[in-house]
């Protein structure tokens, strides 16, 4: 079972942030050693951390061995926030001209891939993290922007092709995952914390513990409303689905 580590133990949890204006430095490129030879990692990493364009409302906390990943026009996003970059993995159509250079620069490995594909640059790069070894991978920014691109991100972590791959999309809002029969969850959480369970498709037999509304065996189909805005009744929750998968969001608390 998939234990989340609680929020206030995270060493690695998203912090929320507004991030800083960099109007006379866009790309704060003296604020940032590029990745000598694309990586600083000597072993298979088994955390990844994804920096996706668009918006970007979250910081990610990187440790020495995490691969990092950048999407596009989430390398100006790394630059600015002084994280070094693995690799630079998309069609390259919305990073920046200072960003690609920067990052050729500093040796980061670039994966370009034509505009035409079958991909979105975000698959790609979950893709590419797990091929390298993750079996863990924290998302960051794709906020804001289109809403096909939005939808597109919260699909993209329930693919069946990475069941078993612990992927979690730090929002501003909150953090969105997936459950499988395969990957159940068990998350410590805050007594009165607000959780959505979203079907992608038809999720069956699901249940849980700890909320306010539980579910006992329950299908959730397509559309169905039913897993929206429940609430933690205890400090640890449960939630498991015999087959087909969920999308779990837990809302960030509200400031007081």
């Amino acid at each position: 079972m998939w234990i989340q580590p609680h929020r206030g133990a995270r060493n690695d949890r998203a912090e929320r942030v507004a991030l800083h204006d960099t109007a006379t430095d866009p790309l704060n490129l003296g604020g940032i050693m590029p990745a000598e030879g694309g990586s600083g990692m000597t072993t298979s990493p088994t955390r990844a951390i994804i920096l996706a364009g668009g918006e970007l409302h979250t910081k990610p906390t990187i440790g020495p061995g995490d691969l990092v990943v950048a999407v596009d026009s989430g390398y100006d996003h790394a630059v600015a926030l002084g994280v070094r970059v693995d690799v630079l993995v998309g069609d390259l159509d919305s990073i920046s001209t200072a960003g690609l250079a920067h990052a050729r620069a500093g040796g980061v490995d670039v994966e370009e891939y034509p505009r035409d594909k079958d991909a979105t640059d975000l698959e790609l790069a979950l893709e590419l993290a797990i091929d390298r070894g993750a079996s863990t991978i924290d998302i960051h920014g794709g906020e804001a922007g289109r809403i096909d691109h939005l939808l597109g991100v919260a699909l993209s972590i329930s693919h069946v092709r990475w069941d078993s791959i612990d992927i979690v999309w730090h929002t501003r809002t909150g953090d969105i995952r997936s459950i499988t029969s395969s990957k159940p969850l068990a998350a410590p959480v805050s007594i009165g914390d607000v959780v959505s369970l979203i079907p992608v498709g038809t999720a069956s037999g699901v249940t849980t513990t700890g909320l306010r509304w539980p579910l006992s065996g329950t299908d959730l189909v397509r559309g169905s409303s039913r897993g929206i805005s429940n609430e933690a009744t205890s400090e640890m929750i449960t939630v498991a689905v015999e087959s087909g998968a969920l999308l779990f969001i837990q809302n960030e608390a509200a400031s007081p």
